[in-house]
C-alpha cells in the first residue's frame, strides 16, 4: 500500500492529511491543543463515593476525573493526609488519558506511561512484548536486560516495567536498551522533582503528536511506500532533523497549492457527510449520538442480478472497509453499532467480519469487535483519546 501524508495550510490552520492509495483516511489539526500524556501535579478538590471517583485541579481550566477504583494502591502521593484514602487537600502525580469530549470531562491516571519508537515505559513491574514480537528466545534475554537497565535508572521507584514495541523486531537490542534507559532517566527525573513541586504544575508535556504519530508509521515499516509532503518550510526544517529525510519532500510549485494537487477540499467535505456514497450504489449513514455512534448500510440502488445475497455481501464488504476509513478520518470512539445489510448465509456473515476485522486492524488506535446481536447488528468499541472531529473544525 502506498501512502502519503500532506501538511499544509487549510483554511489558515495548519493540518495533516493521511493517504492510502490516494484515498483520505486521517485529518488532524497540527495545534497540539491535546493534552493526552502530559503529566501534571495535581491537587484533589473533591471525591464523589458514588461513583469511586476524585476530581482534581491540575491547572489546566478545568476539573479532571480520576477513577479511585482503576488507580486504586498506584496513587503517587505528593502530600497526603493520615488517611488511607485519597481524600480532598491531596495532590497527586498524574498522566492525561483523555481529553475533554462534549460534555465530559478529560480523565487522568497515577499509571503513568512514557512512549519511546521501540518501547513504552510504564507502571505494571513487569516486561511485555507486541504480540508481533515473536522471537522467543530473543525475548527472554531481551526481558532481563531491560529489567536490569530500568533496577539501574529507576533507583528507589520500583514497579515500573516495559512494553517492547513491535518497532523493537527491526532493531538491535543495543537500541532498544538505550531508548528504555533514556526514558528512566527521564521518569525518575519527572517522579523525583515532582515530590518538590507545587501543585497544578505541568511536570512533562507530550511530544508533538503527529511527529510521534509519523515516526510510528516509519518504525513499524506499515506502507510499501510512504512520503511526507509539506510546503512549509519551517514545517520541514523541523522534520528535517527529527526525521529521515528519505521519507522527506518539500513541495515548492508556486503555480498550483498542494491543497489542489491532491484535492484535499473535495475529499474532506464527502468524508464528513452525513450519507457516504458506495461505488456498488449502496450507501452508509453515520448518525452519531451522546451515548454511541449509528452506521446504517443500504442498498440503494444496488440490487441487480439473480443472487441478492451475493450483492448484499458485495455491497458489505464495501462498506466495511469505507467503515473503518470513517471511523479513523472522523476520530469516532466509545461504542459504534453497525447496521449491515441483512445477510441468510452464516459463511457471508463470518466472511463479512473477517474482512471488516482486517479493514479495523489499520487504526491508529485499538478497536475491538464486540459481537454480533441477534439482531445482527455490529458492536464495536474504540478507544477513546482525543475529541471526535466534524468539518467544522476545519473551517
Amino acid at each position: 500500500m502506498e501512502a502519503k501524508y500532506i501538511i499544509t495550510e487549510f483554511n489558515n490552520k495548519k493540518t495533516g492529511f493521511l493517504l492510502e492509495d490516494g484515498k483520505l483516511v486521517r485529518a488532524c489539526l497540527l495545534t497540539n491543543e491535546s493534552l493526552v500524556g502530559n503529566i501534571y501535579t495535581a491537587k484533589v478538590i473533591n471525591i464523589v463515593p458514588s461513583i469511586n471517583a476524585a476530581f482534581l485541579d491540575a491547572g489546566t481550566g478545568d476539573t479532571l476525573y480520576y477513577s479511585l477504583s482503576d488507580n486504586e494502591g498506584k496513587h503517587i502521593f505528593l502530600k497526603h493526609g493520615n488517611s488511607e484514602k485519597v481524600c480532598i487537600g491531596d495532590e497527586l502525580l498524574v498522566q492525561v488519558s483523555m481529553d475533554p469530549i462534549k460534555t465530559k470531562k478529560g480523565a487522568v491516571t497515577s499509571i503513568i506511561e512514557l512512549k519511546g519508537r521501540y518501547s513504552i515505559l510504564k507502571r505494571n513491574n513487569t516486561v511485555g512484548f507486541s504480540k508481533k514480537f515473536v522471537d522467543e528466545d530473543r525475548k527472554n534475554v531481551l526481558r532481563e536486560r531491560v529489567k536490569n537497565v530500568i533496577e539501574s535508572e529507576m533507583g528507589s521507584f520500583s514497579k515500573i516495567g516495559a512494553l517492547i514495541r513491535t518497532a523493537a523486531n527491526d532493531v538491535s537490542d543495543e537500541a532498544i536498551l538505550s531508548e528504555v534507559r533514556e526514558m528512566a532517566i527521564k521518569l525518575n527525573s519527572i517522579l523525583n522533582t515532582a515530590q518538590y513541586s507545587v501543585a497544578k504544575n505541568r511536570m512533562f508535556s507530550a511530544p508533538l503528536d503527529y511527529i510521534e504519530d509519523l515516526l510510528d508509521i516509519i518504525a513499524k515499516n506499515k506502507y510499501d511506500d510512504f512520503k511526507i509532503i509539506t510546503d512549509l518550510e519551517s514545517e520541514y526544517d523541523l522534520m528535517f532533523g527529527i526525521i529521515d529525510s528519505g521519507y522527506l519532500e518539500l513541495y515548492n510549485d508556486e503555480m498550483i497549492s498542494l491543497s489542489k494537487v491532491f484535492n484535499l477540499e473535495d475529499k474532506l467535505k464527502k468524508g464528513f457527510n452525513r450519507t457516504i456514497h458506495l461505488k456498488s450504489g449502496g450507501s452508509i449513514i453515520v448518525e452519531p449520538t451522546e451515548a454511541l455512534t449509528v452506521i446504517d448500510v443500504n442498498t440503494g440502488k444496488a440490487i441487480k442480478g439473480k443472487d441478492v445475497q451475493k450483492t448484499f455481501l458485495k455491497i458489505n464488504i464495501e462498506a466495511a472497509k469505507e467503515i473503518s476509513r470513517i471511523i479513523r478520518l472522523r476520530n469516532i470512539s466509545g461504542i459504534i453499532i453497525i447496521d449491515f445489510i441483512s445477510m441468510k448465509d452464516t459463511e457471508d456473515i463470518r466472511e463479512l467480519i473477517g474482512y471488516l476485522k482486517s479493514f479495523l486492524s489499520f487504526d491508529e488506535k485499538r478497536v475491538t469487535y464486540v459481537d454480533m446481536t441477534p439482531l445482527g447488528l455490529v458492536e464495536l468499541t474504540r478507544v477513546k483519546g482525543e475529541r471526535p472531529l466534524t468539518l467544522a473544525d476545519f473551517n
